[in-house]
């Protein structure tokens, strides 16, 4: 019994020695942690305490900011902007400090201060912005607390307009040259306009499919004074389709802050299908009173007499009645041998249909069968008895300017001419005429 209360005495009394090692005196801070500083965005008029949203024409802002010590002195306070530190020139301290960023906190600051600061940020881009405020004390402990701004502004106004013969939302395109036109307005807001741009499938357009009428296109097209505070656009859109397809147009326009505003259509292409063209070539014929070769064979673009067989069309030759020395080469001409010559308006084809958008046969007979017979010009009987126009009962045109297309249809061949050129030769009968040629 004796050696049972021996042994119950001896370990009582290692416990108590082994509890007694393990406790340490209380040290500053309790049980040895150390205290940060604490920072504090305070709220009130006019500051901002919490996230939210600003618009982007006011970025400037307030904060009411409180730091405290810890277990040491506080050593600086830094301000940053999506982790970058704020140039000190964007701060206005409306209380406290006025000095760099990050900030000395000396003197009786160094054990805690409030800081009325206005800040402008560096951000000039709709979206969020962090700010963060960054409190250090002298043992490098630090103190962090942020608030974002998501920025926002009013968008420039974009709109396309409702009109006959202009497209304004998704659409069906059934011409042979899948062209279409669109007239856009736009507007400005909060700041000048500054460029527009039309893109496809995505993809900013190559200008040369573009015109915008009464001026050439650029894509962007930079906008001018006159047109950065609104202006409407009249665009021809000539995309090169050959497939039924569809394929999305969007129309865009920025402010000079890079703010966009756009809308966008689809376009469903769906060409008529066609006989792929037999000839595609130019050709030259001249003036019918000069060397005889005032026809042309349509059918291989050479220059044949005037009165030859093979002509389907002829020039007219001179107009007597103009005084020698003059220029008297008359520029009209007339079908030939059994051909019927007609004025073709390529609009009847589809919106903006031009000469090269034509690659289909049943397009060029189209374009005959909706000519006009009627060819304007005169064949006065005081030109009878000139090379070229041994009549005075034939039907012929006005005077030729290039750019002048017509159709026309031989033996059931139907052709789609335009005179490129109407070229005077001074002195002498060599006048001519540059043309290109289809069937």
């Amino acid at each position: 019994m004796r050696i049972l209360t021996r042994l119950a005495v001896l370990m009582s009394a290692a416990a108590i020695v082994l509890f007694s090692a393990g406790c340490d005196p209380d040290t500053p801070g309790g049980g040895g942690v150390t205290l940060p500083p604490v920072i504090t965005l305070n709220s009130g008029t006019d500051v901002i305490s919490f996230n939210q949203e600003r618009d982007l024409s006011n970025p400037t802002f307030n904060v009411n900011i409180s730091g405290e010590d810890g277990d040491a002195p506080l050593r600086d306070l830094a301000i940053l902007e999506n982790g970058l530190t704020i140039p000190a020139n964007q701060l206005n301290f409306t209380t406290g400090q006025t000095a760099n960023n990050p900030i000395l906190t000396a003197g009786a600051d160094a054990g805690g201060f409030t800081y009325g600061v206005e800040i402008t940020p560096s951000n000039t881009t709709v979206g969020p912005v962090t700010f963060s405020f960054r409190l250090t004390d002298t043992d490098g402990e630090i103190a962090t607390t942020e608030v974002t701004i998501t920025y926002t502004a009013n968008p420039p106004n974009i709109d396309l307009l409702i009109a006959d013969g202009f497209v304004s939302g998704d659409a069906t395109v059934t011409n042979f040259g899948t062209s279409f036109d669109v007239r856009v307005q736009l507007d400005d807001t909060e700041d000048s306009l500054s460029t527009f741009t039309v893109l496809e499938n995505g993809t900013v357009m190559d200008a040369a499919l573009l015109t915008y009428t009464g001026f050439s296109s650029m894509n962007p097209l930079q906008l001018i004074p006159a047109e950065a505070v609104g202006v409407t656009y009249t665009i021809n859109i000539n995309p090169d389709v050959t497939m039924m397809e569809t394929r999305t147009y969007t129309f865009r326009v920025a402010d000079i802050n890079g703010i966009t505003a756009e809308r966008t259509v689809s376009i469903t292409f769906d060409p008529p299908m066609g006989t792929a063209l037999t000839f595609d070539t130019t050709g030259v014929f001249f003036n019918a009173s000069g060397m005889n070769f005032g026809g042309i064979d349509l059918d291989n673009g050479t220059a044949v007499r005037f009165n030859s067989p093979d002509a389907e069309i002829e020039d007219e030759g001179l107009d007597n009645t103009i005084a020698v020395g003059m220029e008297n080469w008359r520029t009209q001409i007339s079908a030939s041998n059994n051909a019927e010559l007609r004025i073709a308006d390529l609009s009847l084809l589809g919106d903006g249909t031009t000469f090269d958008d034509v690659v289909f046969s049943e397009a060029i007979a189209q374009a005959f069968d909706d000519g006009n017979a009627v060819l304007g010009g005169s064949d006065a009987s005081n030109f009878m008895d000139i090379p070229g126009d041994d009549s005075n009962t034939e039907i012929v045109t006005t005077a030729l300017q290039a750019g002048d297309v017509f159709a026309v249809r031989r033996d059931g061949r139907s052709y789609l001419i335009r005179i490129d050129e109407v070229n005077f030769v001074a002195g002498s009968n060599l006048d001519n005429y540059k043309i290109s040629i289809k069937w």
